[in-house]
């Protein structure tokens, strides 16, 4: 079966071609209902219907569940509740949480007019979104690319709040320049580790699908083949030739004792900020803690190179506000949305948060243009790869988990590998697909 590639093609260049063109941020006007999209050669500022959409008293959003971050989206909304007259509450609930909690809670009236995802994933297949007709203008604050990651089916569901992969972070102090290549990575392991003394030379949350990939993609692994510009799903490459090499080199750091079994990212995290690890590997997320623990000690680089010369295949993902099925104010759910993705608000956002923004303006901006922390993660940029943009991915994530897992306590890779495409194969064949 071919599913047409809805994912953002050509998402690699998206912070290198806008910050060839710097300049400042463009402030957004003040809230007002969507209009219908219009061309973009003279887009339009008022409703499509002659009568305005009544204005609600208040506004359900959905927000991942980070203390920090809900504290910095509060005072976002509390702007647009000052200029719209429009209260809006925000209800934490964890990211990977919110498709089965909005499935249960969406058509008894509990669930939100917006939710934040990682694109748009099986959400539009399941029903829990609706299309969102936001304005020509502000859709041009955006790259083609990164709308794409939140539409499906010639739709959009959301609009584009955050694009990031993961990099290289290591301690300057420990590491006074990146590795080139892994097995410059793997020399600094070998030098830096004791594990007596929880001191590693590089670390990072090897049995997670989300980052090992990009050494399985780096080696020539795929997730899903490609043709006729889609994915065909039961072409699935997680047990060929390149994962399973990309998956006995992380393998390997296992047997040579460089990773230890059992961590995870906060364990990887404490001891970066702690000075016992050189470097690891995470994206710009983290970046706001370690840099509040080392200093200008923190650095970021693309990962290093593979054997064979390649770059790693980080995956790059768009965050977005997305406008839920169950909304009975989705015109004025979409302006909201558009007031926490303009100029103004997704600098506040990267200011306070630490996630690189989607707004080609804010992304021109010299505070981040001349940031070399953003810089290093713009390079990886240019070798991630977006998520393939089909629902059947969701069924990929469990499976390889486990056989990282099991890889890391030293089964072979190749059959952990061939039962992992099993499951993933038998969960695809239950969840319908033909």
């Amino acid at each position: 079966m071919i599913i047409k590639n809805k994912g953002f093609i050509g998402v690699l260049c998206i912070v290198l071609i806008v910050m060839l063109t710097a300049c400042g941020p463009q402030r957004d006007v003040e809230p007002g209902p969507a209009s219908e999209g219009v061309s973009a050669e003279t887009p339009g500022t008022s409703p499509s219907d002659d009568t305005e959409a009544p204005k609600p008293a208040e506004l359900t959003i959905w927000a991942d569940d980070n203390a920090e971050k809900l504290a910095v989206l509060q005072a976002i909304t509390d702007k647009y509740t000052e200029q719209s007259g429009i209260a809006v509450k925000i209800t934490p609930i964890a990211m990977n949480d919110q498709p089965q909690t909005l499935s249960l809670d969406g058509p008894s009236g509990k669930g939100p007019d917006l939710f934040y995802q990682p694109g748009i994933g099986s959400l539009s297949v399941q029903g829990l979104v609706q299309p969102m007709k936001a304005s020509e203008a502000h859709l041009a604050q955006f790259t083609p690319e990164t709308l794409e990651a939140l539409s499906y089916d010639g739709n959009l569901y959301g609009l584009p709040f955050v694009v990031e992969t993961y990099a290289l972070l290591y301690n300057k102090e420990l590491m006074p320049e990146a590795p080139k290549t892994i097995a410059d990575l793997e020399r600094i392991a070998q030098e830096q580790t004791d594990a007596a003394k929880d001191e590693y030379g590089f670390l990072y949350d090897a049995t997670n699908f989300y980052y090992s990939w990009a050494f399985m993609g780096g080696s020539g692994g795929y997730i899903f083949g490609e043709k006729d510009g889609g994915f065909d799903i039961t072409d699935i490459g997680l047990n060929q030739e390149g994962t399973v090499k990309g998956v006995s080199l992380i393998q390997s750091w296992f047997q040579n004792n460089y990773l230890p079994k059992g961590v995870n990212g906060d364990i990887v995290g404490g001891l970066f900020n702690e000075g016992k690890v050189a470097a690891v590997i995470n994206g710009p997320w983290a970046i706001t803690d370690h840099k509040e623990q080392l200093g200008d000690h923190l650095a970021v680089a693309a990962l290093p190179l593979m054997e064979d010369g390649t770059h790693p295949q980080s995956f790059i993902g768009v965050k977005g506000w997305m406008l839920s099925a169950y909304s009975q104010h989705p015109e004025w759910a979409t302006d909201l949305a558009e007031f926490l993705t303009n100029a103004s608000s997704s600098m506040t956002w990267y200011e306070q948060a630490g996630e690189i923004p989607a707004h080609l303006d804010v992304l021109n901006d010299p505070v981040l243009v001349d940031n070399p922390l953003v810089a290093g993660f713009s390079e990886q940029i240019q070798y991630g790869i977006p998520f393939p943009n089909v629902a059947e991915l969701t069924h990929v994530w469990d499976p390889m988990a486990n056989a990282l897992k099991f890889a890391a306590e030293g089964e072979d890779a190749q059959t952990v590998l061939d039962e992992a495409v099993v499951q993933i194969q038998d969960k695809i064949k239950m969840a319908g697909a033909e």
